[in-house]
């Protein structure tokens, strides 16, 4: 073979269309069916921050939305656990991070959650974030926050440069914080913290009570 059929092989091959490879996602998420019926879905970070100490989220949220202060929401339970965490189990059943659930309000499309990629990463890492999810909850536990919020964590939502962003309806805050059932909430903590204090004094006050008893026998 020549030099120049040797080249024209070369110049066969380099025209022969070349597989294209989709690039790989930053996570792996299952999705799943609960036995009561809502959306379970398990999302695995690949490259999570060792420093939030866990890499997996799950969300379990109803199917069906309902109105607050204009918009509809999902009522979800939200938990974050790592891939290789142990499951333990006692006489309640199993036990583990990743049942240990926070319940939030949240503006989700479900169908886009199961076939955007894009939609399903900004949704499951940055809205349901363990840091942004409880900053709400606390601020919902009080009774003047600069953001009043209850349960609710806002949504996700495009840009007009058709870019996904998190977002948070000021209006949808206020309603849910102001529910009964967030100012049901709020006066149980206060109670629930109320007791707490009294307990401790009375721990103290009996602490006292020995030591005087104990300081008059030495006298």
């Amino acid at each position: 073979m020549g030099f120049f059929d040797r080249f024209k092989r070369k110049e066969q091959n380099s025209q022969q269309p070349q597989q294209s490879q989709q690039p790989e996602l930053p996570f792996d998420v299952q999705f799943s069916m609960t036995q009561d019926g809502r959306l379970q879905v398990d999302f695995y970070d690949k490259h999570a921050d060792f420093k939030q100490f866990y890499d997996t989220t799950r969300l379990i949220s109803s199917l069906e939305t309902f109105q607050l202060g204009g918009r509809p929401v999902h009522n979800c339970a939200v938990s974050w656990y790592g891939k290789d965490d142990a499951v333990m189990f006692d006489k309640k059943g199993m036990m583990g991070r990743m049942f240990d659930y926070r319940g939030v309000l949240a503006e989700i499309d479900l169908q886009l959650l199961q076939s955007d990629s894009n939609y399903c990463y900004m949704v499951m890492k940055d809205l349901l974030s363990k840091q942004r999810v409880e900053r709400y909850l606390n601020k919902g536990l009080e009774e003047n926050p600069d953001t009043p919020c209850g349960k609710y964590i806002g949504g996700v939502r495009k840009t007009p440069e058709n870019q996904y962003q998190k977002f948070f309806s000021v209006q949808t805050g206020k309603a849910c914080h102001n529910s009964e059932f967030m100012v049901n909430r709020r006066r149980e903590v206060r109670e629930a913290e109320e007791r707490r204090r009294q307990q401790i004094r009375a721990q103290k006050e009996a602490q006292i009570q020995k030591l005087q008893a104990e300081l008059d026998e030495m006298r």
